[in-house]
């Protein structure tokens, strides 16, 4: 694979990532926004076009990777644009930020990112396209799927199970043993000392509420 990568997305979380592609001394060839005019700068690097730019010819010359964050409801997009670029043939590196601790005996799936100040003990794995933001801490035996946010300073205790397209809060504990569901969302904050199911939100002092039936 091209150690030359374009970054999708020009927002905040892409600046992140930017910065984590230049520790690991990888070179960004461009950034996909669609908000932006083509040719222009962004962050030093210049902007190749919106997303269409992915059906050129050029675009399979590199590898990719999502500048897209994610907030509680707010998945899908990352999502979306992690699948096109699968779907496209396209490759989409794990990164991890060498200041980072990550165990050699983890498992990382495809597009993971790892952002500075996290730990991630071992026997841990981490599902494609999942997120563990700044400072998080997910300690012995723990599973997070596919396309999970756990954000900044979130902290799994051993043998906690997150399900695919989860967020974890800024803050929260989750104790050991303890299962959240696909689609759930935790709040900010929180420590969970029960299991949460697929697609309800947990804040502390309310009842558990569910988010809808997904399909």
């Amino acid at each position: 694979m091209s150690d030359s990568i374009v970054i999708v997305g020009g927002g905040g979380h892409a600046r992140v990532v930017r910065d984590v592609l230049r520790c690991l001394n990888w070179r960004v060839a461009g950034v996909l926004a669609p908000d932006r005019e083509p040719g222009s700068d962004w962050d030093g690097v210049e902007v190749l076009g919106d997303d269409g730019w992915l059906e050129s010819s050029a675009a399979a010359e590199f590898g990719y990777a999502v500048g897209i964050g994610a907030v509680p409801g707010g998945m899908t997009l990352r999502q979306t644009i992690f699948g096109r670029l699968l779907r496209l043939g396209l490759v989409v590196p794990a990164l991890v930020h060498p200041a980072a601790v990550v165990s050699q005996a983890v498992e990382l799936a495809q597009g993971v990112q790892i952002m500075a100040g996290v730990v991630v003990q071992p026997g841990v794995v981490v599902g494609a396209n999942a997120l563990l933001n700044t400072g998080a801490r997910v300690d012995h035996d723990c599973a997070i799927g596919d396309g999970t946010h756990i954000a900044p300073g979130a902290v799994l205790c051993g043998a906690v199970r997150v399900g695919a397209g989860a967020f974890i809060g800024a803050g929260a504990v989750l104790l050991p043993g303890v299962t959240v569901g696909d689609g759930a969302e935790v709040a900010a904050g929180a420590v969970v000392r029960h299991d949460i199911p697929p697609w309800h939100r947990y804040i502390p002092g309310q009842p558990i509420k569910s988010l809808g039936v997904q399909t």
